[in-house]
């Protein structure tokens, strides 16, 4: 399941986790989460009256780049920075690094 959560600062952003009760993190949106990636994503970019800033918008500008950069130079030339900031999923189901461990 995925989760559209508000943080402390104002920033939303889509979890692929529910958060814990004690958790600074509110679910914005179906609190019975998305089933799909795409799905949280869609009720991400609707959610922007309650959101500051919409922390997925720039995480999917990286995680095109970091693909673009995979496919043209290779996976093995990927630094840290980056995949820094892209969710586990990104990374491993969406082509970035798919040969992960877990």
């Amino acid at each position: 399941m995925h989760y559209v959560v508000l943080g402390e600062a104002g920033h939303c952003t889509v979890v692929d986790s529910k958060p814990s009760a004690g958790s600074s993190l509110k679910i914005v949106g179906d609190q019975g989460g998305y089933t799909s990636l795409e799905s949280a994503n869609k009720a991400l970019k609707d959610a922007n009256t309650e959101c500051k800033d919409v922390v997925g918008e720039e995480a999917e500008a990286k995680f095109k780049a970091a693909q673009a950069k995979a496919q043209q130079d290779g996976v093995e030339m990927l630094t840290q920075k980056d995949i820094e900031g892209l969710s586990l999923e990104q990374i491993r189901t969406q082509g970035v690094l798919k040969s992960l461990p877990d």
